[in-house]
């Protein structure tokens, strides 16, 4: 595949679409600048020196002198044809952005928790 070829979505977590919104418009461009660059092929996207440990495929985008950080997952989707997902998860300042993060995976967890108890409830009730 060319890099020509190569051309990720981007998408935003409903939550994380409201904080980038609040963002200054300095601090969002130069958030689009490094998204940019990082959307140019799959390597530059997964780089490991940026690599969240414990949670899967996700990396983080540094603005050191504005002290913000980006965290975005990269999702391989196999539909026929190569296409990525990026999905921003949240935006934050770098002293909030990692409590931001377990906050919404904790939530993200509880929902998938329910709707699985809701699943088993329906198949006890089939017997």
């Amino acid at each position: 595949m060319s890099g020509n070829d190569f051309k990720p979505q981007l998408k935003f977590k409903k939550s994380a679409k409201k904080e980038w919104d609040a963002l200054d418009a300095k601090v969002r461009n130069s958030f689009k600048k490094k998204l940019k660059k990082r959307a140019q092929s799959l390597e530059a996207l997964k780089p490991q020196k940026h690599k969240l440990s414990g949670i899967e495929r996700c990396y983080k985008i540094k603005l050191r002198s504005d002290g913000y950080r980006l965290i975005y997952q990269v999702t391989e989707t196999p539909s026929g044809e190569f296409s990525i997902v990026i999905t921003v998860i949240t935006v934050d300042r770098r002293e909030d952005v990692y409590d931001t993060l377990k906050i919404k995976i904790n939530k993200a967890d509880a929902d998938i928790l329910s709707s699985l108890r809701i699943i088993e409830s329906r198949n006890d009730d089939d017997e």
